[in-house]
């Protein structure tokens, strides 16, 4: 099931993935409190999407969502409420690329405590009970989530992997102009520019995004298996053992370990290679951030202050009144 495209920033079991680009991911909705509000049931709508639900699994992850839904209420949002008024801070000033991935490495590290908290909170004594639906997908479950990872890299190749270079820039532009203009409001031509020329530099590799992709995929389904191991001969894809897979996590159903592992994996991937990669990228995109950002004029500026003073208000409406 889709859902509405101003939900997407949450929909990955609530993360509220960068406050920095936070006026990217609501398009279309009036307020963050709205958003938030709805993360439940946004979140169930992903999951069961890719993992296809049976009876008794749905309204236990329902439950389990709105567990985790509270509790990030109550322990997170203060955190993300004081990158946010950092954030409006630095709007003002110039910013250097420095400063620029200074902030992006705070929000994510808020990211990281996010999710490892949601890990601890599933192993505590009278846990939510999505570990345990978790341990209680079967091979059809498993056969359906392939599916759906098929179909989103289907979507993926014919977005990133064909067509002429060109198309690709176009398309890579497009999106981040629209990004910027819902922080910054219309930009002017040489601002575009200065995206498309920022763009051609960045060294973006498509492919290896891919491949990255892929084992992503390979991980979550490998860590989904050794939560509920299926009989023998009964896998469902063909994906070797990582080398640093817990060797507990697949004699120890629902036992944490296989989503810890998958958790670090996720965050950072195991090729070096692609780290290394991906830190240039990341730096380069700091780089264009602050160069962006340093163009704008006063009124942009003002613009986006206002902006983020207003999802300011709305996280504290949301703490105050729940």
């Amino acid at each position: 099931m889709n859902f509405p495209a101003c939900l997407r920033w949450i929909k990955n079991l609530l993360g509220i993935i960068s406050l920095a680009w936070l006026a990217l991911a609501l398009q279309g909705c009036s307020t963050i409190r709205l958003a938030y509000n709805q993360a439940p049931l946004a979140a169930y709508w992903y999951l069961d999407d890719y993992l296809d639900f049976n009876d008794q699994q749905g309204p236990a992850m329902k439950a389990a969502l709105a567990e985790v839904h509270q509790w990030h209420r109550r322990t997170q949002l203060p955190a993300y409420l004081e990158s946010l008024q950092k954030i409006q801070r630095s709007i003002p000033e110039p910013v250097t690329a420095s400063q620029a991935c200074e902030l992006y490495a705070e929000v994510q590290d808020r990211l990281q405590a996010s999710v490892e908290g949601m890990i601890a909170l599933a192993q505590a004594p009278g846990a939510p009970a999505h570990m345990a639906v978790l341990a209680t997908l079967d091979r059809s479950q498993l056969a359906h989530l392939e599916k759906r990872f098929a179909k989103s890299n289907a979507k993926y190749r014919n977005d990133y992997l064909s067509g002429s270079a060109r198309h690709l820039s176009d398309k890579r532009l497009a999106q981040f102009v629209s990004r910027a203009e819902m922080l910054y409001g219309k930009l002017e031509p040489r601002q575009e520019a200065l995206l498309q020329v920022r763009l051609e530099q960045s060294g973006f590799e498509p492919e290896r995004a891919y491949a990255e992709r892929l084992r992503r995929q390979q991980d979550v389904l490998q860590a989904l298996q050794s939560l509920a191991p299926l009989p023998s001969g009964g896998a469902v894809f063909k994906a070797a053992a990582a080398p640093d897979m817990p060797k507990g996590a697949a004699t120890s159903p629902g036992s944490g370990m296989a989503l810890q592992w998958l958790v670090t994996r996720l965050s950072q991937s195991p090729d070096a290679r692609y780290r290394d990669y991906a830190q240039t990228l990341r730096e380069k995109n700091c780089q264009t951030f602050a160069d962006l950002h340093n163009s704008t004029s006063p009124a942009q500026r003002q613009k986006a202050l206002s902006k983020l003073q207003g999802y300011e208000q709305d996280l504290q409406a949301v703490l105050r009144h729940p």
